[in-house]
């Protein structure tokens, strides 16, 4: 849902998106959106990735959530995307972790074992 505060909507150079759901579902939703918007705005990520990287921290049952980055070339970003986000999805279905790419980084979401394997996968891609 987008969030109406105030009036004047187009006068805001941004709205806000209010995401409901449980932890995992809420952070894979935020980042497919998060990658839409860094692709119409280049440069975005990088303005608020501290907040985005720090949120939800420790907020599931085993108190691991959290997120890891990989930055990449843009050759190996089209082979770690694969065709149709083919390799995106399998290593985001294999490791258990979510895995999204914002520009030229690759972000894994999950409990720190997960984000663990979908890492050391990730490097056996190169």
């Amino acid at each position: 849902f987008f969030c109406e505060v105030g009036s004047g909507r187009n006068n805001r150079e941004y709205e806000k998106l209010a995401i409901f759901g449980e932890v995992r579902a809420r952070r894979g939703a935020e980042l497919k959106v998060l990658s839409a918007v860094e692709t119409k705005v280049p440069g975005y990520y990088d303005k608020i990735k501290d907040e985005v990287n720090e949120r939800d921290r420790g907020k599931d049952e085993t108190g691991t959530w959290g997120t890891d980055t990989m930055t990449f070339q843009d050759d190996e970003l089209s082979y770690a995307l694969g065709k149709q986000g083919g390799t995106r999805k399998k290593l985001e279905r294999s490791s258990g972790s979510i895995v999204q790419y914002v520009g030229h980084v690759a972000l894994f979401s999950g409990s720190k074992e997960v984000r663990r394997r979908a890492k050391e996968y990730m490097k056996w891609l190169f």
